[in-house]
């Protein structure tokens, strides 16, 4: 599968080769494990893979960048890749901020404020990625490696919050919330984020997860949704 800003001719941004690598159950003590996958809080685990899919692409590129000096490129595909990431981002963090904490917060106290902090924080990196990539100067050797430098950054920050989130976070939403709670807060989740949006992210995110993992998400989604004749036609539109 490709993702949005794949590119066949070779002008485009280069997308990962290979087959995708399902989510391990063994890889994290907390929330890579057969309960996880079993839990609504999977919507979340795939998002992430998703994200840190994008990242890895938008910095393997800078750096490609940086290592042929430029030799001529252009930054326009890596300036949609990034729009397309930092939207998506943008709204995962949102969603997070509107549903997810205020919910743990009402159960676990000092938790939920230091990962909104955070967000605020990868905005910032976000803003500096976005003056490098709309810049003037002439792009000479010292531009690419500042390139590949900020995307790095970005790459480091991201991922470190969203481990932090699937070590903490994601751990006491299934230690706390039900199963149903659990599901309401998925479905609450996926309706703070705009319409339009969701018509792209579903597509996208089936793109970065392997076959079997979106079988199951197809299966939670049949579970999170109400049964409104509507929203399962909005499902099976969105998702496929």
């Amino acid at each position: 599968m490709t993702t949005p800003f794949s590119s066949s001719d070779g002008g485009g941004v280069a997308v990962m080769a290979g087959p995708v690598n399902p989510l391990d159950p063994s890889s994290s003590k907390t929330c890579f494990n057969d309960s996880a996958i079993e839990s609504p809080v999977l919507i979340f685990l795939l998002f992430h893979k998703a994200i840190r899919s994008e990242l890895d692409v938008l910095h393997r590129t800078a750096v490609g960048l940086a290592t042929n000096h430029g030799n001529g490129a252009d930054v326009k595909p890596l300036l949609e890749r990034y729009h397309f990431l930092r939207s998506i981002y943008k709204h995962h963090c949102n969603a997070e901020d509107e549903v997810i904490f205020p919910a743990l917060d009402i159960r676990v106290k000092n938790v939920a404020r230091t990962y909104s902090l955070e967000h605020k924080g990868e905005s910032f990196i976000f803003d500096q990625l976005f003056k490098l990539l709309n810049s003037d100067v002439e792009k000479e050797e010292s531009y690419w490696r500042e390139l590949a430098s900020c995307t790095g950054a970005l790459h480091t920050s991201i991922s470190k919050h969203l481990f932090k989130e699937e070590e903490q976070v994601l751990r006491l939403l299934m230690e706390k919330f039900s199963h149903e709670e659990l599901a309401s807060l998925v479905w609450q989740f996926l309706c703070s984020i705009p319409v339009n949006m969701i018509a792209k992210f579903l597509p996208w995110l089936s793109s970065s997860i392997s076959s079997d993992e979106h079988q199951s998400m197809c299966k939670l989604l049949g579970k999170v949704i109400p049964e409104e004749k509507l929203l399962q036609q909005v499902r099976t539109l969105t998702w496929t």
